[in-house]
């Protein structure tokens, strides 16, 4: 029998685990739907998580001893997520501890063996962190979208649908995203009236926004990003970025170096927001470091070889990631 580890990374919008030996060794992979318990049920998330898990075993060989589990999870702690976690991890082999920490204590490692840096995110939640000795020393935001995640994914979603109520009504301006999210919805566009007086495509948009998980309003981001040349959609990235340029000013410490990642599916697309960290970089008198990061699932291995004692140096580092891509492409 096999001797691993699982490390998962856990987003609002993905799953991603992997089955990684103490060598380094990606064995499995798997992906399933976010596991966020603050967006979804818990018995939801914790049945994402582990669908994630059971098919990166199943890819590792099956007959696996996991040694111990670190999940890099997005959302507050939920105690019946981590009850059903525990029974569906020990019966895919786990006979060691099942660990929790935060899915941006995943990014730095993800690309750099520093333990001193920074993190700004922006995919389907946001915020800013500083890591110092390997720990989240400082927070920003990322406090869930009912509480905060100001520039986030759900932010721009649920400001677009807003804007599109408005343009509909006719007390906001007209914009390309009322085509683009009433298409992504597949409501057609009429003069008819709905039978409470409103325009009827405003009335089927109403509906369909009802109907839908707060949460899964991130999805109409990318089109926000897509129509960024449209005047009200642009407004909308440029605030999103001053909400994320704001945050790492908060948390940036002028007299601790390091570099400063960037990730998420939203900030990624933030053409302004690299110049704008390297300028306050640069006035604290540092030549700015800044890298992206596609997904914390390097860094979720990372924290869990470094849990178990295992030394990652930059060497070993780029051994996981080549480990990791080089299972994806088989």
């Amino acid at each position: 029998m096999i001797t691993a580890l699982l490390a998962i990374d856990v987003g609002g919008s993905n799953s991603r685990a992997i089955v990684v030996d103490r060598r380094g060794n990606c064995l499995g992979q798997g992906r399933n739907r976010g596991g966020n318990p603050g967006s979804n049920p818990p018995e939801q998330a914790a049945a994402a998580i582990i669908a994630a898990a059971q098919t990166a075993v199943a890819q590792a060989g099956g007959a696996v001893d996991i040694s111990l589990a670190l999940l890099a999870i997005a959302g507050p702690r939920n105690a019946e997520m981590r009850r059903r976690l525990e029974e569906g991890f020990r019966a895919l082999g786990l006979s060691g501890p099942l660990l929790l920490t935060g899915d941006t204590h995943a990014m730095l490692p993800s690309v750099s063996a520093a333990t001193e840096g920074y993190c700004v995110f922006s995919g389907t939640g946001s915020g800013a962190v500083r890591v110092r000795h390997g720990e989240t020393e400082a927070v920003i935001d990322a406090a869930g979208y009912l509480l905060g995640d100001l520039g986030s994914g759900y932010w721009l979603g649920h400001h677009a649908a807003i804007a599109v109520t408005a343009a509909l009504e006719g007390r906001g301006p007209e914009t390309a995203l009322t085509e683009a999210v009433l298409g992504h919805l597949r409501i057609a566009v009429s003069g008819e009236r709905a039978a409470d007086s409103r325009p009827e495509a405003l009335r089927h948009f109403i509906d369909a926004i009802y109907n839908m998980r707060p949460i899964e309003l991130a999805t109409f981001a990318p089109l926000v990003i897509a129509c960024r040349d449209d005047a009200v959609a642009a407004q909308l990235v440029a605030q999103a970025e001053r909400y994320l340029i704001e945050d790492f000013r908060l948390v940036f410490d002028p007299a601790m170096l390091g570099p400063v990642v960037l990730g998420g599916s939203v900030a990624t697309h933030m053409s302004n927001l690299p110049a704008a960290i390297a300028e306050v970089l640069r006035a604290a008198g540092h030549t700015p470091d800044i890298r992206l990061v596609k997904d914390g699932s390097v860094g979720a291995v990372v924290l869990a070889l470094r849990h178990a004692d295992i030394i990652v140096d930059e060497a070993m580092l780029q051994k996981i990631i080549a480990s990791i891509a080089g299972l994806s492409s088989v």
